[in-house]
């Protein structure tokens, strides 16, 4: 690794502000750039023509995960990957997943201009629905990557309109063909939360990602008169719901390496007046604790039975998400922990709280993150914010850890 080596953050701030001007809606302060729509097309393109411009080998798979690898010496060894995604929730900010993949463009156009050789080819990947507000489950690309989740079945699920995935790839124009099997892969990223910030450090080393466990449900009951139906007769589907995460919010704070949350919920018939028939929701479920997950999942689906039978009603549920807990290779740890002490920068060792592609490229390859921070914890929101000077800190490591693994030599 060599110190002098610097990323030019003016460039990635430049990338990210051309980017994020993509999605962006009248009246709206932040980005909408939802999975394989038109607007994830256009930032598609985008990083495309900058992966063509640097003279990188663009390949797509089928799950529409776009990869740019620049060539090493040894055509024998397969490439080191930096990557993340392009995709965000609605009106998001500008630096979640795009700073990882405009730090590794940044990192192969640093290669180039300082004449490096890499024995293994180096390069870049987007992957597909990371944020899975359109399609679930979330990071569908880098699931069915890594084999955890069957190609035709992601092709098989449906948004709110009931465009599949498949359709939608086909009609941005990114149902790829290609393949790539990576020697390692790293993903630099925003924290999205105020333990760095707040803590004063200035890169977050990344131990692994907690576990992520997502439900759609619905609770069936009866509508009926909110005036004339006393309590004792109802079969009320929002009581049902607001008992059960009630229960669970008690239930994780007990525990206290958990997290519940109910970010989605739609009533039938949906008048102030009248009793709730329907109460259709979402339950996001976390633990970085493999115990903790496990009995988390089956005391989510007891309470919700438990809540049903006693309330009298029906219980629709299906799991769309279950990422088990992740905890990364400590060799790949320490490599990130060397190459930010080695610049002086501090460091800190944490869990992601966020689900990111990561946790599933370990399945196949050696992984890891690294995490810069965000400004008062903020994401997900158009207030997402991060210093120049922590962005340039983030890539700067991503570029030694990926020359490490890469083996590398510099012209004289």
């Amino acid at each position: 690794m060599n110190e002098e080596l610097r990323v030019d953050v003016v460039r990635i701030l430049r990338n990210l502000n051309k980017l994020g001007k993509i999605g962006r809606r009248e009246g709206f302060n932040g980005v909408t750039r939802l999975a394989l729509s038109e607007e994830d097309r256009e930032a598609r393109d985008l990083l495309v023509s900058w992966m063509e411009e640097g003279g990188l080998n663009v390949r797509v798979d089928p799950i529409g995960n776009i990869f740019g690898v620049r060539r090493g010496s040894n055509p024998n060894f397969k490439p080191v990957i930096m990557g993340s995604h392009i995709d965000t929730v609605i009106d998001a900010g500008i630096y979640d997943g795009a700073y990882g993949v405009l730090s590794a463009l940044e990192i192969l156009r640093r290669i180039d201009e300082e004449g490096i050789e890499t024995q293994h080819p180096v390069g870049v990947a987007a992957f597909t629905n990371e944020e899975g507000v359109r399609f679930q489950p979330d990071m569908m690309g880098s699931l069915v990557k890594s084999g955890g989740y069957p190609l035709e079945k992601a092709y098989a699920r449906k948004d709110d309109d009931g465009v599949t995935v498949k359709e939608a790839l086909k009609g941005i124009g990114y149902l790829g063909r290609d393949d790539v099997k990576p020697e390692a892969y790293f993903e630099l990223h925003v924290e999205q939360g105020p333990v760095l910030h707040k803590r004063g450090f200035e890169i977050g080393v990344v131990e692994g990602v907690q576990g992520i466990a997502w439900w759609r449900m619905a609770f069936r009951g009866e509508a009926n008169h909110a005036g004339t139906t006393p309590l004792d007769m109802r079969k009320d589907a929002m009581a049902g719901a607001a008992e059960l995460y009630t229960g669970l919010l008690e239930y994780v704070a007990k525990k206290g390496n958990a997290l519940c949350t109910v970010g989605k919920l739609r009533l039938e018939p949906g008048a102030i007046n009248v009793v709730p028939s329907l109460a259709d929701f979402t339950i996001d479920y976390r633990s970085y604790d493999d115990a903790i997950f496990k009995e988390g999942k089956a005391e989510v689906e007891r309470r919700a039975e438990e809540v049903a039978k006693r309330r009298g009603l029906t219980l629709d549920k299906e799991m769309t998400a279950d990422a088990q807990p992740v905890h990364f290779r400590p060799e790949m740890v320490g490599l990130v922990e060397a190459s930010a002490r080695k610049r002086t920068y501090s460091t800190f060792r944490l869990p992601s709280g966020a689900g990111h592609d990561a946790q599933f490229m370990h399945v196949i390859c050696p992984t890891a993150m690294i995490f810069v921070p965000s400004i008062n914890g903020v994401s997900h929101s158009p207030g997402e914010r991060s210093d120049a000077a922590d962005l340039e800190r983030g890539a700067n490591v991503l570029f030694d850890c990926t020359l490490a693994k890469a083996g590398f030599k510099k012209e004289p």
